[in-house]
């Protein structure tokens, strides 16, 4: 079975960069505030968790509107249905690497006694 390969690595782009999984994953639970993601995703900047929303939200997959329910101005992000959309195939690969982690880091500690890595 050949699989068409410039779909995935469309996929992989889209969510690979360093922050994207953290906060889709926080996100999953309900919305969350600008400073509320912050907090929990330890070791991200402001500038970059702006920049990582703003590419989740122009890819579609979170959307970004005021909080009515607080009082002044207060940013919210959340989920899409397409963002929501990911859970499971974000899901399979979980369970896959759990499945095959080991496998993974036996064949790196094999090539790096090969190469002397």
């Amino acid at each position: 079975m050949t699989i068409e390969w410039r779909r995935p690595y469309a996929l992989v782009r889209l969510i690979g960069g360093r922050w994207t999984l953290g906060v889709l994953g926080e996100l999953a639970a309900g919305g969350l505030r600008f400073q509320d993601l912050h907090d929990v995703l330890d070791g991200v900047s402001h500038k970059v968790l702006t920049d990582t929303l703003r590419r989740a939200e122009c890819d579609g997959l979170i959307r970004r509107h005021l909080d009515s329910g607080r009082m002044g101005t207060a940013t919210l992000y959340e989920l899409t249905d397409l963002g929501r959309s990911l859970d499971e195939p974000l899901a399979a690969l979980g369970r896959w690497a759990d499945a095959n982690w080991e496998l993974v880091e036996a064949a790196q500690r094999d090539w790096a006694s090969r190469t002397g890595s």
